[in-house]
Formats: structure tokens, C-alpha cells, sequence
């Protein structure tokens, strides 16, 4: 069974952080870049 790992992301409103865990999560190959 692989291990979770839970991650945080906080930020001010506009500063990317839906960029970057949607980035994330593509580099991680769980979603397709839209």
C-alpha cells in the first residue's frame, strides 16, 4: 500500500495556488492538463 501524503498550500487570494496544485498534480500524473 502506498503511503498518503497530505499537502497545504496557503497563500493570499490571485497568488497562483490553484496554478500550482493543478501543476502539481499533472506533474504527478493523477489529472489531464485541460
Amino acid at each position: 500500500m502506498k503511503p498518503i501524503i497530505n499537502i497545504a498550500i496557503l497563500a493570499h487570494v490571485d497568488a497562483g495556488k490553484t496554478t500550482l496544485t493543478e501543476q502539481l498534480l499533472f506533474t504527478a500524473g493523477k489529472i489531464n492538463k485541460a
